[in-house]
């Protein structure tokens, strides 16, 4: 009888774990948010020559600039310790894209002696999208400017997911997304849009 009874009850014990495994974790499940101050590798590949005009605009922090490359700009490029006439541009962690080494043609301007308050350049979403700061023309939701715009990358796919207006930092950093469809058309007189509140995984600085 005592052996029937443990069989039973290693059954159910075995049992009750294997449907507790199957039961998916929520993908916006996070304990805290990861900060990180990106400071790229050096890339293995060949370098390119180009010059830089201004500071960053997609990366508030010294000694990020916005540069010129042949008949594109990258932004940002990263000084080279020990190297003045080098940068590395093109490098995106969240992506684990390496990037390329910027020769210099021309000395770098004038740094601007203005305090700079770090704001997030790049951060992965819990849902997985991933948010770049953008640098053109910024497009308004609600009236306020959407400073991110979010994508969802597989394989060598890329799908347009939403832009993020702003984020509330704390263990977890929460970001204010919103569909594309929430984008204002200037004089439209848009209805207000309430924000989808989703956790931040990873924010590179």
């Amino acid at each position: 009888m005592k052996v029937q009874i443990f069989i039973f009850s290693f059954l159910l014990m075995f049992s009750s774990t294997s449907v507790r495994a199957q039961v998916p974790v929520s993908p916006l499940t996070i304990i805290e948010t990861k900060v990180i101050r990106f400071v790229p590798a050096i890339p293995s590949g060949a370098a390119q020559e180009g010059s830089c005009w201004t500071e960053s605009i997609a990366i508030t922090r010294p000694g990020a600039w916005r540069c010129t490359v042949g008949n594109g700009i990258s932004d940002p490029c990263f000084p080279v310790t020990a190297k003045s006439d080098e940068l590395v541009c093109g490098a995106d962690p969240a992506l684990n894209t390496e990037g390329f080494v910027l020769k210099l043609s021309k000395p770098l301007p004038e740094s601007s002696s203005r305090e700079m308050k770090p704001e997030p350049w790049i951060f992965r979403l819990a849902d997985n999208s991933i948010c770049e700061a953008m640098t053109g023309t910024l497009p308004a939701v609600n009236g306020e400017p959407a400073r991110w715009s979010c994508a969802v990358h597989i394989r060598d796919q890329v799908r347009p997911d939403g832009v993020v207006t702003a984020l509330t930092p704390g263990k977890i950093w929460m970001a204010d997304k919103f569909p594309e469809s929430a984008i204002s058309i200037p004089g439209s007189g848009a209805a207000k849009v309430e924000p989808e509140k989703v956790p931040v995984k990873v924010v590179w600085e």
